[in-house]
């Protein structure tokens, strides 16, 4: 059992490693179910405390409150970053290839904290951009609908990337005391790009979204500077000013009688009282 890595047992019968799980594929971090549940309760808190101090510790300071599409924008392409970092990581180092399980530990650690962070402060920009966007007799329904689809989204994410993690890895070939099987390590980085490309698209697809008036900030950089609006030349030719027509109108009373005088605007879009 001393040459086998962690995740994987000697089969005295047969005199090499194999997994503990059914499947093939030696290897793995090996943690204990209690580590694993205290890393996920772990995150689930992370996320949802930087989730409620985003506008205090990350849009306010950096001058993106109220955020627009601009800001989603912004950040969303920053939600790339995790994930494309962690593809290329777990595909291409030594520590996944030649199983440095410290490395392996101290990566994935790094990787879901940044990716925990980053991603709720989208979440938190994607909270208030679905109020401001609903109309206003159905912000309830806009709401629901958000969150519907929000749910559907994990749902296939859910089977997509178990789809990818089982089938992408490709088999296990030519190592000694493997099972053939698929390759972990290849179908957790395909993985990681699947969520690097969908990141990427809902980013790109906020551009068509009509709300760029405020620009974006930075901080005291700007880096789209917000349009300003087209306003009428007061002074063009045949303008004339707003005429005012008065009449009055004789309230009797107890008291007597008095006379309101009623002023009226032709240009007025509302009514005044």
């Amino acid at each position: 059992d001393g040459s086998c890595t962690r995740g994987a047992l000697c089969d005295p019968s047969l005199d090499y490693c194999t997994n503990v799980n059914p499947g093939g594929g030696c290897g793995g971090p090996g943690l204990d179910r209690v580590v694993v549940g205290a890393f996920l309760g772990g995150y689930i808190i992370l996320y949802g405390q930087v989730q409620s101090w985003t506008p205090q510790l990350v849009t306010g300071p950096l001058n993106q409150t109220p955020p627009n599409k601009m800001t989603e924008v912004f950040w969303g392409m920053i939600n790339c970053y995790p994930t494309m970092i962690a593809a290329l990581v777990v595909y291409a180092s030594d520590a996944f290839r030649q199983y440095q399980l410290t490395s392996m530990i101290t990566w994935l650690v790094i990787i879901i904290v940044s990716f925990a962070v980053i991603f709720a402060i989208n979440s938190s920009i994607h909270s208030f951009l679905v109020v401001k966007y609903a109309k206003a007799d159905k912000v309830a329904v806009s709401v629901g609908f958000y969150y519907m689809s929000n749910a559907l989204g994990r749902l296939m994410g859910t089977l997509g990337s178990g789809f990818l993690y089982t089938y992408a890895g490709g088999e296990v070939e030519n190592v000694p005391g493997y099972d053939p099987g698929t390759d972990g390590r290849l179908g957790l980085a395909a993985c990681f790009l699947a969520g690097t490309i969908s990141s990427f698209l809902a980013a790109v697809i906020t551009i068509w979204i009509k709300d760029e008036e405020s620009g974006l900030k930075c901080g005291n950089w700007t880096i789209v500077y917000p349009k300003e609006p087209i306003e009428e030349d007061s002074n063009q030719e045949g303008d004339q000013e707003p005429q005012q027509e008065s009449s009055s109108l004789i309230v009797a009373g107890d008291g007597g009688t008095s006379e309101i005088q009623l002023v009226e605007s032709q240009n007025l879009d509302q009514e005044q009282i």
